[in-house]
């Protein structure tokens, strides 16, 4: 890992900044944590390489990580990334959070968020659909932490997630968001719940790409849709099981 200009260590989390850096007005943190479909992680990765974000900071799970380490042009990474560039902030995963860990994270990055100055914590989902196979073009749904938030998807001609269940870190997250006032606004879109979705990733960026008003390319994401199945087989699997740990009234109903 590269040596940080800045740490903070948090209830089993450390943060490390490997640079300073600024982030244009009005800036988004778009997080990409592994849950159903991986739509949050396919989505950032697709973020990443389309703007050129570069990695300015990790954060490392310290003891309770599975062990394995992250090892990538020769260097040892830590299992969250944090890129940024222009406007955009993306937070990546490459494991699923620890169920013991979760309430720390989400309460970390909330608070960096904020420290940051950051306007918008976008998270993205996928929200398992048991007919998902039937659907050629999944559906986009939101949720809002404020006013503030909402208005971002005022006019796009997508529709409010009424009911469910969010489990897990991005659950935590948007109450902390509430708590303490920070503008968090989750994006969720009908998702396989057993497979990666990268379809579900590409529909959920291009009403992404309407708020920020950039334009994102999502054909090389659908021309690699099945290698990026594969590549990401692994990872599901782990989710997966982290979920079920993480506990939910019914799988069906996990975003």
């Amino acid at each position: 890992m590269s040596r940080p200009v800045y740490e903070e260590e948090y209830e089993g989390l450390l943060l490390m900044e490997y640079e300073e850096f600024e982030v244009e007005r009005p800036s988004f943190l778009v997080l990409g944590l592994p849950d159903t479909g991986l739509v949050g992680v396919i989505s950032t990765n697709h973020l990443v390489s389309s703007f050129g974000l570069r990695e300015v900071a990790g954060i490392d799970l310290l003891g309770l990580m599975p062990p394995v380490a992250v090892i990538s042009g020769g260097v040892v990474r830590p299992p969250l990334r944090i890129y940024a560039g222009g406007n955009i902030m993306a937070v990546m995963a490459e494991t699923p959070v620890p169920p013991s860990l979760v309430p720390s994270l989400a309460r970390m990055i909330v608070d960096y968020s904020m420290k940051r100055g950051v306007d918008y914590i976008v998270s993205i989902v996928g929200v398992a659909s048991p007919n998902r196979v039937n659907i050629e073009r999944p559906n986009v749904y939101w949720i809002a932490s404020n006013d503030k938030a909402k208005k971002l998807v005022e006019g796009l001609g997508i529709s409010g997630f009424l009911n469910g269940y969010l489990v897990g870190p991005y659950a935590l997250i948007l109450k902390n968001s509430i708590r303490f006032r920070a503008s968090n606004l989750v994006l969720l879109a009908d998702a396989y719940m057993e497979f990666p979705d990268p379809e579900a990733a590409a529909t959920v960026l291009a009403v992404f790409s309407k708020i920020i008003g950039r334009d994102i390319d999502t054909r090389k994401l659908l021309e690699q849709a099945e290698m990026i199945r594969l590549r990401l087989r692994s990872l599901m699997k782990q989710t997966r099981q982290a979920m079920a740990e993480m506990g939910g009234p019914s799988p069906l109903m996990y975003a």
